[in-house]
């Protein structure tokens, strides 16, 4: 659902205002995890930023090396949606923080901790400090390194609200309000993933290469001709195609030493959210 423009502003001014009271009344800022448990691939970290807001924060891995504890550093912490460092980063005008959670919650693998994975991790934020509404656009973005947030939703859900996506690395998430049109985001995201695709080519074999082209030529000539059902068969075929590719076709491992691109992970996390972005058609 769209807003209108006055619901819009009425909206952020919600928000912003929201965000100011509980950044008043909270005793700190950041806090690390009240608890956190490692094991079999997956992250369980629980956040307390006040008596009203917690966070619990799931991570999980499709094969991992070197997963344990001391290996992170987890923390979330309540926004000042006016602060320049994070209003610069924000994709548009038309995203905001979340009234009644204004929450940033920040993943980073100590660099020399030895830790690393291969393909997806998905990340998941679950919050009772709001309460799901299908025809709310709440979304799941991600930041790498101060950079700008980008959508990686690939679902939300009640209970209260569950947000989940997918990544290739890590740094900061954050559950947004995002009123941008849907036309607008499905093609930012083809041009994330076409940026993706041309900027890591020698990282990818010339036979898979060519594949990949041909299945974003594909998706952008439905889109093209609006034609939301052929692109969403486009997208499928392609995080099919992906997924099934080996690490001698196309780099698939991430370090925490930041020394290697895991351009699979990176490219399905693209076409999944995308597919999510489709689907809400």
């Amino acid at each position: 659902m769209m807003f209108t423009a006055m619901k819009f502003r009425q909206l952020t001014t919600v928000v912003a205002t929201t965000a100011l009271l509980l950044l008043s009344t909270a005793q700190a800022q950041v806090v690390a995890p009240a608890s956190l448990t490692v094991d079999n691939n997956k992250i369980q970290a629980k956040l307390t930023l006040t008596s009203l807001i917690e966070v619990d924060l799931t991570v999980e891995f499709e094969n991992s090396i070197g997963l344990n504890a001391n290996n992170f550093d987890i923390t979330a912490e309540l926004l000042d949606p006016a602060d320049l460092t994070i209003t610069e980063r924000l994709p548009s005008v038309l995203t905001s923080a979340v009234s009644g959670f204004p929450v940033l919650v920040s993943i980073s693998p100590r660099t020399d901790a030895g830790f690393g994975f291969e393909g997806l991790a998905t990340v998941e934020l679950y919050t009772k400090a709001i309460h799901y509404t299908p025809t709310i656009p709440w979304r799941l973005f991600t930041s790498h390194d101060g950079g700008q947030f980008e959508d990686i939703t690939v679902l939300m859900s009640s209970g209260s609200i569950r947000a989940r996506g997918s990544t290739g690395q890590f740094s900061d998430f954050i559950i947004l309000l995002d009123n941008r049109p849907s036309t607008t985001v499905i093609n930012d995201k083809v041009a994330s993933l076409s940026t993706t695709v041309n900027d890591n080519r020698d990282k990818i074999t010339l036979l898979l290469e060519a594949a990949i082209d041909s299945g974003i030529n594909d998706i952008q000539s439905a889109l093209a001709i609006n034609d939301d059902d052929a692109a969403l068969t486009a997208v499928d075929s392609l995080i099919t195609l992906v997924d099934n590719a080996s690490g001698n076709q196309i780099a698939d491992v991430w370090r925490s030493s930041g020394d290697v691109v895991n351009v699979k992970g990176l490219l399905l996390t693209q076409l999944q959210t995308l597919r999510f972005s489709l689907r809400t058609l």
